[in-house]
């Protein structure tokens, strides 16, 4: 599938160029008119027009892949820093964390549940004074990384099924052409479908923050789509 940006060069109106972008739509018109990546710290401008702004984004440092020299700190892992100081590192140029900045914009309590209930899914699995992280993830650990770079809420008041785009790799998919994509979709039945955008949106975002907040999550109990990236 062709790319929407060639050499994965900003491009300001990316969203107008799929129809599954829609979600997103909102926030990424606040950068429609920038036409080189505009710095990380800037990222915040996606929350425009939203009564609060739960995170914060900054430019994340180089990473290092060597053995800690002291005991791994709970308190300054990823998802901490995200849950406990609100702040979200961030590379530049990156689509894959620009579009994480507009998925916090757009689904502010699914992402921060999400990051609180991987956090707790981390430490637990941290011995005291250990110098690295686990070599692989729990099921309930893989399973919340399906839904943040892979997740669909699936509207659905019985007669109309929506589906809302969550996960970032998803978008960045989109972006980048890269063909079918599977996706990890969570059902949010409704009584009625609105019929506003944003209250679409809304209803979805605060159906996933439930489902990830209390829910069993395991690899197997997601219901899996396919999705197209071809380009409009």
């Amino acid at each position: 599938m062709p790319s929407l940006v060639p050499d994965r060069s900003f491009d300001g109106r990316f969203f107008e160029r799929h129809p599954l972008f829609w979600p997103l739509a909102p926030a990424a018109s606040t950068f429609c008119d920038e036409r080189d990546w505009p710095p990380v710290e800037t990222y915040e401008r996606a929350f425009s027009g939203s009564a609060t702004m739960p995170v914060r984004f900054e430019a994340a440092a180089p990473a290092r892949g060597r053995r800690r020299a002291t005991a791994i700190d709970p308190l300054r892992l990823y998802d901490a820093r995200i849950t406990r100081e609100r702040c979200v590192p961030t590379r530049p140029r990156s689509w894959h964390d620009f579009l994480n900045a507009l998925v916090w914009a757009t689904f502010p309590r699914a992402k921060l549940a999400l990051h609180e209930r991987q956090l707790r899914a981390l430490t637990e699995r941290i011995p005291p004074g250990a110098h690295t992280l686990p070599g692989t993830r729990s099921r309930e650990h893989d399973t919340l990384a399906l839904i943040d770079e892979g997740g669909v809420v699936l509207l659905d008041d019985g007669s109309t099924r929506e589906m809302v785009l969550f996960g970032h790799a998803l978008y960045e998919g989109l972006v980048l052409g890269r063909g079918a994509m599977t996706a990890c979709a969570l059902p949010a039945p409704l009584t009625s479908l609105p019929t506003d955008a944003r209250a679409r949106v809304a209803q979805a975002d605060a159906a996933l923050a439930e489902h990830l907040a209390h829910a069993e999550l395991r690899p197997g109990g997601l219901e899996r789509v396919r999705l197209e990236s071809t380009s409009v």
